[in-house]
């Protein structure tokens, strides 16, 4: 009977491991970007987010847009929303992605510059950020 307690267990694991819920929080690759432009700028965002605020709720997308900066770079100029986990109040995030753009179908993060309005007495993650840089770059 233990056997199949056993079993039972570690299908309703591979379930929960499995689930789209366990995906979403996968980090998007800036070296796969898609034609889903939109969306994938939204996963970019809600990982900023999450990586310089742990604790924000209901990280989002409100807009974003492409600035050429030099030959072979742009940057990614991106405004989000989420909520405080205490107070539950509405902050803002401003974040631009400087990117190496040489290759058109693999670009690479070189720096993420990060803002927001939130008025927690800790500051944001940089380390944080810098980790998920590495991670956006493929690494």
């Amino acid at each position: 009977m233990t056997i199949w307690k056993t079993l039972g267990v570690a299908l309703l694991c591979g379930a929960v491991l499995c689930s789209p819920a366990a995906a979403a929080d996968e980090v998007p690759n800036f070296k796969k970007r898609g034609d889903l432009e939109k969306k994938w700028v939204s996963q970019v965002c809600v990982a900023i987010i999450k990586a310089a605020r742990p604790s924000a709720k209901s990280p989002a997308l409100e807009r974003f847009e492409y600035k050429d900066t030099k030959p072979g770079q742009k940057e990614l100029h991106i405004r989000g929303s989420f909520n405080g986990v205490l107070t539950n109040r509405e902050y803002i995030a401003d974040i631009v992605l400087l990117i190496d753009a040489r290759n058109k179908e693999s670009w690479e993060v070189l720096r993420i510059d990060y803002e927001d309005n939130s008025t927690n007495v800790r500051s944001y993650s940089r380390k944080n950020l810098d980790n998920l840089m590495k991670k956006f770059n493929g690494g």
